[in-house]
């Protein structure tokens, strides 16, 4: 490295090196892609228990899927929704179709057909029925839907039957985390689902509101082959915004249902002429995004993954003590005239960073990274006076007495020990690239982080050598709060030498060399934890402690 600087500041040019990565690399979280599973002595048993009850009473295992996705009904279907939202003492109305096509191969195709006049007049309609119906074409093939450990049998003296249980509070995706705390019910006659009923337990939070009640209702139906349809859905949510008072009603049937097996099934013949008018409105549904590749494999075995990019915005604030073990300058040996192991450097680095990042596979994160640091260091170096005291012998040597009243009288600094003190200010930009792995089981959750980072003083061309990373991690997931907590440890690869250039001094014609030794702690520990705001938002605080460092770092993060 090569910082341009002023003879005050030559010994500590490149401190922030040993630094630098940790200012940044430190934000990265295992991304939580565990498919947890209840907490039993036998979950074998647990599993053929819940399938014996719902084969018993003909319930079919994927019925609960209904309560998440509509879409689960048919291959290809098509089904109207109509929706009402008042807020305090403002309505809106709206009503659209949904078409849903599946090729041989597996490919859907989704789209919503409308009549503009039947919008509301939120200019965000259609975009707002556009993001729920992406979410219930992902929430389609959620495998653990619901809790096996709470599937319980209440039988009627009529001949009925009620099946109860909770939806899983384990893999849903943050777009639905609210459904941990729904219990369903479902009544069962002569081997007929009859209805499903969906209500929460507590208030919960969904996007902007505060939900108090949440009521869903499924009306089941049976075709003539014998098939079990959805003939009616209808949601009733009751809570507020702000102060304002909330109600949100929605009602969801199906209009047909068509498949290779039982042909074509029409519910609402009039309907669907209505939806057939070449007149109607038509809007393509994408539902996939490319990254993380696989991202639909994993997610259709119950797993939740999160929002494939990121970008985030990070604080720290890092204490150094550095201890010195060498000095040499121009390659002259000063440890004569300065002692390292009585001299140290303290060090405090600010540092804001920008990162952005993607999920290349649901296991595999890369990032980069963009930021600044500054440097508040200060070198308190302890000299030995054995300069004073090798003047003071040859003067002595000359005149006896000389050298004496030299050190008493003309020069005492030089011939006793003392402490020189350097202050140093210094500014630094910051590049880096990284890639964090990470795996889960249950609540549990492991991850490695590698960082590359290089830094170049203010106003220098020259960037410094690079620094590796490597921060391994072992985390705990607090499912009902969606907030992870976890321990670790941090290696940085650093140089036992701080060496440089200063272009700008010379001596003897030459550019200032300079090399310093350090007795620097490579591994460092950490802890912190991490919370997540809806689907998108989410909070980081770390902080490390080490032998020779301690830091804390406040990361606030956006995925989409």
């Amino acid at each position: 490295m090569k910082p341009v600087l002023n003879h005050q500041t030559i010994k500590l040019a490149p401190l922030p090196l040993v630094i630098i990565t940790l200012l940044f690399a430190s934000s990265t979280l295992a991304n939580d892609t565990s498919r947890e599973e209840p907490n039993t002595v036998s979950y074998q048993q647990v599993i053929n228990n819940s399938k014996n009850i719902f084969a018993k009473y003909g319930i079919d295992e994927d019925l609960p899927k209904l309560g998440l996705s509509s879409l689960v009904a048919g291959e290809h279907l098509v089904e109207q929704s109509t929706r009402y939202i008042k807020i305090g003492d403002k309505e809106r109305k709206s009503r659209v179709f949904l078409v849903k096509d599946t090729d041989r191969k597996g490919n859907i195709d989704l789209r919503i057909k409308y009549n503009p006049s039947e919008l509301d007049g939120n200019d965000n309609a259609l975009e707002e029925i556009e993001r729920n119906t992406r979410t219930e074409y992902r929430l389609r093939d959620y495998t653990q839907s619901y809790d096996l450990n709470t599937v319980r049998v209440n039988e009627k003296q009529d001949g009925s039957a009620i099946i109860s249980f909770n939806y899983s509070k384990y893999g849903l995706p943050q777009d639905i985390a609210y459904f941990r705390f729904m219990q369903v019910a479902i009544t069962v006659k002569d081997g007929q689902p009859q209805s499903m009923v969906i209500h929460n337990s507590k208030p919960f939070t969904y996007d902007k509101y505060k939900i108090d009640s949440y009521r869903q209702t499924i009306s089941f139906g049976k075709l003539d082959n014998g098939r079990t349809i959805l003939l009616s859905k209808d949601i009733e949510i009751i809570g507020h915004r702000n102060k304002e008072a909330l109600e949100i009603r929605t009602n969801v049937v199906p209009v047909a249902l068509y498949d290779d097996q039982d042909g074509v099934q029409v519910i609402h013949g009039d309907l669907l002429s209505e939806v057939s008018d070449p007149r109607i409105h038509e809007e393509s549904v994408k539902l996939d995004s490319f990254f993380p590749l696989m991202g639909d494999m994993v997610r259709q075995k119950g797993i939740d993954l999160p929002l494939p990019y990121g970008v985030s915005v990070a604080y720290r604030n890092q204490e150094m003590n550095l201890p010195f073990n060498d000095f040499n300058i121009m390659g002259v040996g000063l440890n004569d005239i300065f002692d390292p192991s009585k001299s140290v450097g303290t060090v405090n680095a600010e540092s804001l960073s920008m990162r952005g990042d993607v999920n290349i596979l649901p296991f595999w994160n890369v990032f980069g990274v963009l930021g600044k640091v500054n440097v508040d260091a200060a070198i308190d170096a302890e000299y030995t006076g054995k300069v004073g005291e090798a003047i003071k012998d040859k003067l002595n040597d000359k005149l006896p007495g000389l050298g004496n009243a030299f050190c008493t009288d003309l020069a005492p600094a030089l011939c006793n020990t003392a402490n020189v003190h350097v202050p140093l200010h210094l500014e630094y930009d910051v590049i880096g690239v990284g890639t964090t792995l990470s795996m889960g089981y249950k609540e549990f959750f492991a991850s490695v982080t590698g960082t590359y980072t290089a830094t170049r003083l203010k106003g220098n061309d020259n960037w410094g050598d690079p620094i590796v990373t490597i921060q391994p991690m072992l985390g705990y997931q607090l499912v009902d709060y969606r907030a992870q907590i976890f321990l670790g440890a941090e290696y940085q690869g650093l140089k036992p030498n701080m060496t440089g250039t200063i272009d700008s001094v010379e001596v003897g014609g030459k550019p200032f060399e300079y090399n310093v030794g350090l007795d620097m702690k490579e591994w460092a520990y950490l802890v912190g934890f991490n919370k997540q705001f809806g689907k998108n938002y989410n909070l980081t605080f770390l902080y490390n402690k080490g032998e020779t460092r301690n830091s804390m770092t406040l990361n606030f993060g956006y995925r989409f």
